[in-house]
Order: structure tokens, then sequence, then C-alpha cells
């Protein structure tokens, strides 16, 4: 026999067993927590402060505390504290915080179909087959919806507040508008139709005061008929077949009872028809010039007596906005004419903006387009923004033409009809580009031989200054990098520096080589040189690639106590003198031998001339170049016969380096350069 009840799991009494009223009254405790529950809410993922007896609560998601992994089910509070009782599918609960039941269905409590207690007199969303929100408060998804009468009739009520909003039926393609009817924005009914639901137009508008309907966007021609109310064959349609595309033609009727005009075939009229231009026909039919033969017409061909004057107008009473066709001659193939006019000046009025010849040739011994005058030099003149030479199906080219090679055949281009620059064949047959400060006097920037093709640049080029190298340029390019200040090639070889110091090879080293100072050619042991107390002994050093040094080293020989040394670097002016500090390193202790190693960040650029040093402190000895290993310096007046390799000064070593050195021709030394090494970064 089992111990507890399949379903709420209630123990139950055993045969002789004692305390029967214990499993009794648990029990009874269980019942009392489910038989009609009712839970104060459904919503707290904790326990309440201050719970009191009988309290029943549906654990919420994500339970914390002593409610930790009892979401969904019912905690009730008891005098031993909080049970918990897993529900099972179908339960139901009412939610007194909601004031609505909830059922179990499983994996979660639902609020039931239609919100329970029956059918509901308003829901507050109704989806039918589909999922409603707060805009589409009831939707339905369904092959089609059926609203049928109650006995009678039927009515759809759209109901708006304000005439000023909208009451509408929209027609939607994959939930984009399309079509739209109903009182759109105002009282009046309209119909507004869309291709992609963004812009709409209105095809249809309804009075509602009067109940005129209005057609914006027009009615098709091909869809739009009358037919008589009696005998529905008579069938009056209207085309629009002949109107010009994106034309629009206005037709006025007239404040006349009468029948209305056409030209096409036979129609009796009544009355005189007057015509714009005081232009009077009478009589039944107009005609002018429609005979098939042989024939003569004239127009305004009266002689006209001298002093008076004649003026023949044709299609000259077109407004702003009309359209005006004169045609003169026949248009079939084949037919052959003249048009002779004998007037001395012939005049295209303001207005006309397009003179169309189609495939005719046309001759002028002058002329002047935009307004501009032609004179027997200038043939053509123009005067516009631009003038284009389009293509007729492929390339096209402009010809300038001259009669022998020591003719001029060349682009002009003027300042107030003064030339400034002519590009062409000047003068000779090589292609020249030349500038004039004042129209008189030229100067050739380029020619190009016609003959090698060589070109010649007659004057300096300046290169504008790049931020940084192209990317993979081609060889053959040349610019001036800004940033190192550098003229620079790309040749067969790869990159090079066009600074003209670049006699010696060199490998570019790889980071943590050092980098010796000296300039010799075939390289010279050291030597050393003693320091002197507040000395500066200057050399110069020209990279033979660009160098990113991030440790300047000194080697002591002999140490001294107490002693230390400084490292600068200068740069130099456009006579290569040193000029402005680039780097004073921190102090180096000569007190002991070995390398002695300086912290810097700078960038020396290949084929630069540097000035680099050491500053003394007092007698302490270090390494120097072979006077074979570096340069020797000019300067004087009178010969020497020993090199002179150093610029030396007194300077207080407590002192800065000054900001720029300053040259005196007076301190070039013949001591020996201070050995120096340059670590790569």
């Amino acid at each position: 026999m089992p111990d507890i009840t399949p379903i709420l799991s209630m123990p139950l009494i055993l045969p002789a067993q004692a305390q029967k009223h214990v499993t009794h009254n648990e029990s009874l405790a269980l019942l009392d927590v489910i038989v009609q529950l009712a839970v104060i809410n459904r919503t707290l993922t904790s326990a309440p402060a201050l719970p009191a007896l009988g309290n029943r609560h549906i654990v919420a998601e994500a339970a914390t505390g002593i409610w930790a992994g009892q979401s969904g089910n019912i905690a009730t509070f008891t005098e031993t504290g909080w049970q918990f009782i897993t529900p099972l599918p179908g339960w139901q609960a009412f939610v007194l915080a909601d004031m609505a039941p909830v059922a179990f269905d499983g994996a979660v409590w639902v609020e039931p179909a239609g919100g329970g207690g029956g059918d509901p007199e308003t829901l507050p969303l109704l989806g039918i087959n589909a999922t409603a929100d707060t805009t589409n408060r009831l939707t339905v998804a369904a092959p089609s919806v059926l609203l049928n009468h109650a006995g009678a009739g039927h009515q759809v009520k759209v109901n708006k507040a304000l005439a000023a909003d909208t009451a509408s039926l929209l027609f939607q393609t994959g939930f984009s508008g399309r079509a739209e009817m109903g009182t759109l924005g105002s009282d009046a009914f309209g119909i507004k139709v869309s291709a992609t639901g963004s812009g709409f137009v209105t095809a249809m508008s309804v009075v509602a005061a009067s109940g005129i309907v209005s057609l914006p966007a027009g009615v098709a021609a091909a869809g739009f008929a009358l037919r008589d109310g009696t005998d529905t064959t008579k069938r009056a349609e209207f085309a629009a077949s002949g109107i010009s595309t994106g034309t629009t033609r206005t037709y006025t009727l007239p404040d006349v009872s009468s029948e209305v005009a056409v030209l096409g075939g036979t129609q009796s009229f009544t009355g005189t028809k007057t015509f714009s231009g005081g232009f009077t026909v009478s009589g039944l039919t107009a005609s002018f010039g429609s005979a098939t033969g042989n024939a003569t017409y004239g127009l305004g061909a009266g002689a006209t007596l001298s002093g008076s004057s004649k003026s023949v107008s044709i299609g000259t009473g077109g407004v702003a906005g009309s359209t005006t066709a004169v045609v003169i001659g026949s248009a079939v193939a084949g037919s052959l004419g003249t048009t002779v006019i004998h007037s001395p000046t012939v005049t295209l009025g303001a207005a006309v903006t397009s003179f169309d010849m189609g495939a005719a040739s046309a001759r002028a011994g002058l002329m002047g387009v935009g307004g501009a005058t032609a004179d027997a030099t200038n043939r053509l003149a123009v005067t516009a923004p631009a003038v284009l030479f389009n293509h007729a199906g492929a390339g096209v080219e402009a010809v300038l033409n001259k009669a022998a090679s020591g003719d001029t055949a060349a682009l002009a281009f003027k300042t107030g009809f003064s030339t400034r620059g002519r590009i062409g064949l000047v003068g000779d047959d090589a292609l020249a580009l030349q500038v004039s400060p004042d129209g008189a006097v030229f100067s050739a920037a380029l020619t190009a031989d016609p003959a090698t093709a060589q070109v010649t640049l007659a004057k300096p080029v300046v290169l504008a200054g790049q931020a940084a190298d192209p990317g993979a340029p081609v060889a053959g390019t040349v610019w001036h990098n800004a940033t190192t200040g550098q003229i620079r090639a790309q040749a067969g070889s790869g990159l090079v520096v066009l600074d003209g110091q670049q006699s010696l090879p060199m490998l570019v080293p790889v980071a943590g080589d050092l980098v010796l100072t000296s300039s010799a050619a075939g390289g010279a042991a050291t030597t050393t040189v003693a320091g002197a107390a507040n000395r500066v002994d200057l050399f110069a050093y020209v990279p033979r690639a660009d160098l990113a040094v991030d440790r300047l080293v000194l080697n002591c020989t002999t140490a001294v106590a107490a002693a230390q040394a400084k490292i600068v670097i200068y740069g130099s002016d456009a006579n290569g003198r040193p000029a402005a500090l680039i780097t004073e390193t921190a102090v180096l202790d000569l007190a002991t031998t070995g390398n002695k190693l300086a912290t810097v960040a700078v960038t020396l650029r290949q084929g630069r001339t540097y000035w680099v040093g050491v500053r003394s402190s007092s007698t302490a000895t270090v390494s120097a170049w072979a006077l074979t290993a570096t340069p020797d310096i000019n300067g004087g007046a009178t010969a020497v016969t020993t090199a002179r390799k150093v610029l030396r000064r007194t300077l207080t070593f407590a002192t800065a380096a000054p900001a720029s050195w300053g040259f005196v021709s007076a301190e070039i030394n013949a001591g020996p350069a201070p050995a120096l090494w340059l670590r790569v970064q």
C-alpha cells in the first residue's frame, strides 16, 4: 500500500500507525493550501519580509534567497516557515493582485483564453490565429473574414475623433500600404494609392458638403466612356494619344449652349469663328493652300510702298507655357524645295533655346554664340560658362590645324583678353607649354620633342610635400616626403633617397644593432681622447639610411672618480653647420669603465648632416674615432697641415646645452672625434 496519494501526494494513515493525527493533520494542511487556491500575487522573486500565516504566492521566474529554485511553485507561509508545493498541469489559481484567474500548463502559469469566468464584455487584445498588439488590438489571420447580418442589414463603422484625423480601410502588401479609402485627414471621402508604401497619390476625393467628385490624378482615356442613358449601344470614348509626351492640355467649355466642334471629319458650323492673331474666317470651311497640283499662295505678298512697313506673323500668339510649331516645306522623303530668305538680318528671338537642323550642313562666314560677336579673326566667338564637344558614338577629337611647321596651332588661356598661358605647337612642331606674366613675353615651362618624345622642363620643378610615401610606387616615381624632409624616388633596386650623400654602402640594421657614427669608407681602429672639465666636442655625421634610435652608447676606457658625461645631437642649417638642438641625454657615469648607454627617442634621416658629440665634466678618457674615420671640418683663412675633426667649446657642465649652437669658426679643432654608437630601435 502506498504511503501518499497519487495526485496531491498527501500522506496516508497506515494500519496500526501511531500518532495518526499527525498524518491526518498534514493532509488537511495540504488541502487547506490548494483547495480554493487563491494567491496574493505571482510577480515576487524573493520572500516578503513580514508574511502572515497562510499567505500564498506563485513564485516568479529567477527567484532568489529561500525561494531560489522554486520558480512556478506555490509558496505558503506556515508555522515552520515557507512550504513549497509543485503544481500539476491543469491546476487553477486566482491571483488577487490581478483579480484574474491563471492556469498551469505544465511549464508556466497562463491566463485562460477569454480571461476566465465566461464570455467577457470587453477584451484588451484579441488575436484570431494571430498575435494582437497595442496598435492592432484585433488581429485576424485567415483566408477571409465574414461579418454577417443579425436579422436585417449590417454596417461596419470606422469612427474617428476629429475631422483632421483619419478613418480608413488600408490595403497592404507585405505589411506595406498600397491603397487606402475613407475620410483621410478631413471629412471628405478619398481613395489613395501607393507603389512603395511611403508616398501616396490621391485618386479620388468626394467633398462632404456637396458630393462633388474630384479625380486629381486623372482618368485613363482607354477606360473612360460615356453611354446613352436609354440606348447603351451609343458610346463616346475620349483619347489622349494625340497629346505630346509630358504635355498637359487644358480645355475650357464656352459660355454658350451648343455642339462641340471637332477638326476631324465633316461638320457644319454656324456663326462667326474668330481665331487669335486677328485672323477671321467666315463661312463653313477654312482652307488655305490645300491644292495638290501646281499652285502659288501669298501671305503678305503684296508690294509694300516706299516708306511703309509690313509685318507677317506666323504662330506668334503663344503665351507662357505654350508650345508653337511652325513647319515650312514638306517632310516627305524625296520631296524637293528651297527656302530663300532675302532679309539682310535674320534674328532669332531671345526665347529661342534650340535651333535643330537635324542632318543638315550649315555654312556661315562668321558665327557668334551666347551673345558673342564674331569678327574676321575670331570667326567663331562663344560667350558661355562652358563649351561641350561630345562624342558621336565613340571618341571625340578637337583638331587645331596649321599650314606649316613655323606657324602656330595652340590653345591660349587669357585674362582680360591678354594671354597668360598657351599649349600647342608654337612656331614649330614641338609640343610646348608656355606662360606669360603680361601677354607679351613668354617662357617655356615644358616642351616635348616630336621626333624622340623627350620632355624638357625648362624651369625648376617644385614637388608638393606628401605626408607619407605613396603606396607601392612604380619605378620612376619621384616625390617629396614632407614628414622626413627628403626627396625620394622608386628605382628598379628599390627606394632611393635623393639627398646626394649616398656614396658609402650600408645594410639597413635590424632592431638592437649598433651603428657607428664614423664616416670612413674603409674604417679604422678606435683611439682614445681625454676629456676636460666643461668641454664639448662636436663632429659631423651623415646617416646612410633612416635610423630610429633608442640608445646612444659611449665607451669609457679610463675612469675618473665622479667623472660624468652627456651626449648631444644637433641638426644642421643650410650651410651644414650645427643649428638646433635635437636631444641631450641624461648624465652618464664615467667613474667606471665600459659602455655607457643613454636612453633617447630620435630618428636620423638618410643623407642629412647631424652634429653629435660629448660633454665632459672632467678628464675621464673615452674611445675616439681614428682621424681617417670622420670627415674634416672645412674653414679658416690659412692653410693648415693637420686635419681638423671637431668643434670644441667650453660650456659649464651643469648648464643645459644651448638650444641653438651658433657656429664659431675659431672652435674648429684638430682633436679626434669621440666614438659614439647608435642602437637601432
